[in-house]
């Protein structure tokens, strides 16, 4: 609570004047203490001179009663409490001989001493409470005169304060008072505080101007301080859209990334899968309902892969979406459509996006530099996409590591393909190659291959190995008499006949050119080699084929040579096939239409 300033003035004036009437209470008490003990001391002093010739003379007389009648008369002497006496002897005498009080602390002794060729020595005690009492006594009086003396100059005071400045200066507070540095409003001391020459129309002065600096520097700091917190709010604002477009970018780039390191990882059939795992962050970062992938296969629209995954997938028909089309041969940018910004040349699209319920779609075609194959498009069904340049290029990323994606796994398909093709090619080439083209037997050189391999192989196992040459019976003649064509059909069933003997045997046969054979049956001793050579001549004889130039049977027929043997390391398939040959040049010439077989190491040591 304020206090008036009169209030204060007085308490000031009263409490001044109050002080000084207690310190002047406290002096005067003072200086009559101090002239009350002095007077004392002196009467004392006066007395005690006047006394001594008689005490010096009761001495000399030693009359006691005469000294102790001077004793009682000092003693009479106001503000004295007692006197002692002490001789020479050490004989004492008191005033008062009953109290002998000079040791109270309330007392103070004051010595007066009076020597006579050293014989004796007078004290005096004095009262001091008396005195105190009587100084007092007289300094009260003179305090309560001083007491009303400083009360009225106070009264006075204040009278002549409060009609000289206490009103202004009551006035100049009031004023002050009202000043609220927070409002800053405007603000005016009266001029009858101004106009005055003394030191309070100065202090309304000084004042006045104080207040008009300090509302300067308000108004002042007020504009700094309101521009300041503009310009925070503002950089707040910017810094928290750069925080969250940073952190929208490395979402997505975390995305880009994860999507690329699943296709990188993942298998070219789970495509659509790892996609389709990445569209719930690509719409939440894009802001957008639906994301489809739509791939052209012709006149056709397949949806790839979708989010949500059961999502409506309507049937999409581009044929009258001419604008459509036009963007696809065009884009080189995000298209964003809006079912409220079409015109009037998007009807068809118009009515499309309509009846499929979309409100507003962003897309990007996938396309491999020449012609697009597909679309990624991010959908909303309520509402226009918001959209910026980093969405824009999200986008684009996105569909483009899908154009790559789906080029890669064209490519990987056509390569695939290619590669299937070559394998079947190769294999025909090489069944071409190690096949006789007439009768589709093995020709020479498999047949040689195979021979080596089981000459190897009869040597690791310790087995026997047979190896046949077979010769079709004066078919030379057949050919001059018949024809190279009816030679060659003869040739094929010939061929075809002794084929059905070998599987029955799983023993290779080849045509070594013209109408000579050769047959192989591995772990198969010479017995066993003998039946497979008769069944191999019955089996021709079968066929039945008319030979006109055939002079041993009239029919077409073949011979046999042949060898079995167990070999060793150093044996060299040319020698096996050399020794089936001579064999059957003795075929020939045994009369042909039979099989001569023996074992290599007989017929090696019969040649040697």
């Amino acid at each position: 609570m304020r206090q008036s300033i009169q209030a204060k003035i007085s308490a000031l004036v009263l409490g001044l004047s109050l002080t000084f009437a207690v310190i002047s209470v406290a002096v005067q008490l003072h200086i009559n203490y101090t002239n009350t003990y002095s007077s004392t001391i002196t009467s004392l002093e006066k007395r005690a001179d006047s006394s001594l010739a008689t005490i010096h003379y009761s001495l000399k007389k030693t009359d006691t009663s005469l000294l102790l009648l001077q004793l009682q008369s000092l003693a009479d002497t106001p503000y004295v409490k007692n006197v002692h006496f002490t001789s020479r002897d050490g004989e004492q005498f008191w005033a008062d001989n009953i109290t002998q009080n000079q040791k109270d602390g309330r007392y103070k002794k004051y010595p007066l001493t009076t020597l006579d060729d050293g014989i004796a020595q007078l004290d005096i005690y004095l009262d001091l409470d008396a005195i105190e009492e009587s100084a007092w006594q007289e300094a009260i009086p003179a305090a309560l005169l001083y007491l009303i003396e400083a009360l009225l100059v106070a009264l006075i005071l204040i009278i002549v304060l409060g009609k000289t400045c206490v009103t202004r200066l009551r006035s100049l507070v009031e004023h002050i008072d009202k000043i609220d540095l927070n409002k800053v409003n405007k603000f005016a001391i009266p001029d009858s505080l101004i106009h005055h020459q003394d030191e309070l129309g100065q202090l309304a002065k000084s004042v006045q101007e104080l207040y008009k600096r300090i509302r300067t520097d308000a108004i002042e700091k007020r504009l700094k301080e309101r521009t300041l917190k503009q310009h925070k709010t503002l950089l707040v604002e910017e810094v928290n859209a750069r925080t969250e477009a940073i952190e929208w970018q490395n979402h997505a780039n975390k995305l880009l990334a994860d999507l690329s390191l699943r296709l990188l990882k993942g298998h070219k059939t789970n495509v659509e899968h790892d996609v389709r795992c990445c569209m719930p962050q690509m719409a939440k970062l894009l802001g957008s309902d639906h994301i489809f992938w739509l791939s052209f296969d012709h006149d056709n629209i397949i949806y790839r892969a979708t989010f949500p995954e059961n999502s409506e997938q309507p049937a999409i028909d581009l044929s009258d979406m001419y604008k459509v089309k036009r963007w696809l041969m065009e884009a080189q940018d995000v298209a964003l459509i809006d079912v409220d910004t079409f015109d009037e040349d998007t009807l068809a699209e118009h009515d499309f996006l309509k009846d499929v319920g979309i409100h507003s779609l962003a897309m990007f075609p996938l396309t491999d530099g020449r012609k697009s194959f597909g679309i990624l498009a991010a959908t909303n069904n309520h509402q226009s996409l918001e959209w910026n340049e980093n969405k824009s290029l999200l986008l684009t990323r996105f569909a483009t590591m899908l154009s790559e994606l789906t080029i890669r796994e064209r490519d990987h398909y056509a390569m695939a393909e290619l590669q299937e093709e070559l394998i079947v090619a190769n294999e025909r080439l090489r069944v071409e190659a190690e096949t006789d083209e007439l009768t589709h037997l093995l020709n020479r050189r498999p047949f040689s291959r195979r021979l080596s391999t089981a000459l190897y192989d009869a040597v690791d196992t310790g087995t026997t190995l047979s190896v046949m040459m077979i010769d079709i019976d004066h078919f030379k003649a057949y050919n001059d008499i018949y024809g190279h064509l009816q030679g060659d059909k003869v040739l094929l069933r010939v061929a075809q006949a002794m084929n059905d003997v070998a599987k029955q045997w799983e023993a290779p046969l080849a045509r070594f050119g013209g109408e000579e054979f050769s047959l192989m049956i591995p772990n198969c001793d010479l017995e066993k080699t003998q039946r497979v050579a008769w069944q191999l001549c019955q089996a021709v004889r079968d066929l039945c084929i008319s030979h006109q130039g055939s002079t041993s049977s009239g029919i077409i027929t073949i011979s046999i040579g042949g060898i079995t043997c167990e070999p060793s390391t150093e044996t060299q398939p040319n020698q096996l096939l050399e020794a089936a040959d001579q064999c059957l040049y003795k075929a020939k010439h045994g009369g042909r239409n039979r099989a001569v077989l023996q074992p290599y190491l007989i017929l090696d040591k019969e040649m040697q």
